[in-house]
């Protein structure tokens, strides 16, 4: 008996510790005034909000100044109804809340019995009125037909004004926002910081996203609010999918391989063939309804398997050639020093240059010494390279 009275207190004491935990979700706010045909406020009307692919309702009433707001909440298609004595119940449907924006939507009520229904299909703000920050939303629609080299979603950042991506090759790589440095970036998902700590850069991430976890991004290139800051550059709040009222999933493959892919046009040239690769991407993804318009579940998978040969490629527009030297484990040099560049015919040349090949027959030119081993200086290695040895030390990297 004393062991089932000490049970039951340490379930008492256990309650008075619970708490309501909300999941951590990419959100967004939903607000408004609601008028009758004079423009008349009205208060105490009730309005209820639910979300079209869930049915999880939110409700709550107009102040005395007709006006009403839900925040926080998850971004998608929702319904709106507002009821209130006298006046006909108003309905809408297909508004689309936008992670990371608020949306205005106000009401216009009519005069009558409250059974009766006027229906608004998709009366939602379409431009950005809350705010002066200048930004966009990729959705899930556009993350699931465009084009996404390596599935990376954030790829699409590219595809926005005052974005520039620099090209392969040069002192640096990456994207850059209206001038901003290519790691300038705040990166969110879900409302938790998700950037890597020395470069965060959505490119080069350390969590690369799966775009079948994607419901949809907002970037925000200028003006960014306090919530949003912390960089120069863009802003990006990633929301991510979640299961709804019907069970949905699928499988996918991405295969890439030699003989689907073309060569680059300098290897063409000088018969230098395709390096070999073999890519598979794989996963799965599905969700549906654990309690029917109250609990859901979304989960995916991808793997990778990938096999390739890499070509000797360039650091900062400086070639990086592996010599016997460092193979034996000296490191001396790594690469070789860009004051003295490459040259030839009266030319100064650091990287890949259409000087070197013949127009006519996109060969090199004759002349252009082309490196016959790793240890060979000042001359063209494979299909872009440049060998450098200025201070005469056997190019070293």
């Amino acid at each position: 008996m004393r062991t089932f009275l000490r049970a039951g207190l340490f379930l008492i004491l256990l309650t008075g510790f619970v708490c309501l935990l909300y999941g951590q979700v990419g959100t967004s706010n939903l607000t408004g005034v609601v008028t009758d045909p004079t423009g008349a406020v009205i208060p105490a009307a009730k309005v209820t909000v639910a979300h079209q692919d869930t049915g999880v309702v939110y409700t709550t009433e107009t102040n005395s100044k007709g006006a009403y707001a839900i925040a926080s909440i998850p971004v998608g298609r929702y319904s709106i109804t507002v009821e209130m004595v006298g006046f006909k119940t108003y309905t809408s449907k297909d508004n689309v809340l936008e992670v990371g924006r608020t949306t205005e939507l106000n009401v216009k009520m009519i005069v009558g019995e409250r059974s009766d229904t006027v229906s608004v299909e998709g009366a939602y703000e379409k431009l950005e009125s809350s705010s002066a920050k200048i930004g966009n939303v990729v959705e899930q629609k556009a993350i699931e037909s465009l084009p996404l080299n390596g599935r990376n979603p954030l790829s699409l950042l590219a595809l926005e004004p005052g974005v520039v991506q620099r090209s392969y090759g040069g002192a640096g790589s990456g994207i850059h926002i209206n001038g901003s440095r290519d790691r300038a970036y705040n990166v969110t998902i879900d409302g938790i910081d998700a950037n890597e700590s020395s470069v965060p850069n959505p490119m080069s991430n350390l969590y690369r996203l799966n775009p079948d976890n994607v419901q949809e991004f907002r970037v925000v290139t200028s003006n960014a609010t306090p919530e949003e800051g912390r960089n120069s550059g863009a802003n990006l709040a990633i929301a991510t999918r979640s299961g709804t009222n019907e069970i949905h999933g699928r499988l996918f493959e991405f295969f890439r391989n030699t003989a689907l892919n073309s060569n680059e046009y300098f290897a063409n040239a000088q018969g230098t063939p395709k390096p070999d690769i073999k890519l598979h991407q794989f996963g799965a993804e599905g969700g549906g309804p654990i309690i029917k318009n109250k609990t859901f579940v979304f989960a995916s998978y991808q793997n990778q398997r990938i096999l390739s040969t890499q070509p000797i490629d360039q650091t900062y527009g400086i070639p990086t050639i592996y010599t016997p030297t460092l193979l034996s484990g000296n490191y001396r040099y790594w690469i070789a020093d860009p004051t003295t560049p490459f040259s030839f015919g009266g030319q100064t040349i650091t990287r890949n240059t259409p000087l070197l090949v013949d127009p006519r027959t996109g060969a090199l030119l004759p002349g252009v010494p082309v490196c016959g081993g790793s240890v060979q200086t000042n001359c063209v290695a494979t299909y872009n390279i440049f060998a450098n040895d200025p201070r005469g030390i056997g190019a070293d990297p």
